[in-house]
């Protein structure tokens, strides 16, 4: 697979549930085993719009042949994916999300390998090809 492959997979994920989040956060929330009081479900839209932006941030750079956008872009994903499998990981342990809490984990956790992979091994994109 290459990163504009890997990058198309990662968009179809953020931009997917990017929209769950925003226009049936009960539904999401609850999948989750999360309170859906308003403030919640706001949250939970605020943090749909924000996957659905970064979702679309993977799409629109797959195609670039600017090594330099790319690197950077594959780098702050991979922070926020890092950072999102420790918050899921503290979300899960402390019982605010349910067991369904570890997918969150493993999906943050696939995109951080990945992005990890092609920031670091990819001859494309670090510039050794």
């Amino acid at each position: 697979m290459n990163v504009k492959v890997f990058l198309a997979i990662a968009a179809a994920i953020g931009v997917l549930y990017g929209i769950a989040f925003v226009v049936i956060p009960e539904l999401t929330l609850a999948t989750y085993g999360m309170a859906q009081d308003g403030s919640t479900v706001l949250a939970g839209r605020y943090f749909g719009l924000t996957l659905l932006g970064l979702g679309l941030v993977a799409w629109f750079v797959r195609e670039t042949s600017d090594a330099k956008a790319l690197r950077g872009v594959l780098s702050a994903l991979a922070i926020q994916s890092a950072v999102g499998v420790l918050v899921s990981i503290f979300g899960t342990v402390n019982g605010t999300m349910n067991a369904m809490g570890w997918s969150a984990v493993l999906i943050y956790l696939v995109l951080f390998v990945g992005y990890i992979y092609y920031l670091f091994a990819d001859r494309t994109v670090t510039g050794r090809a």
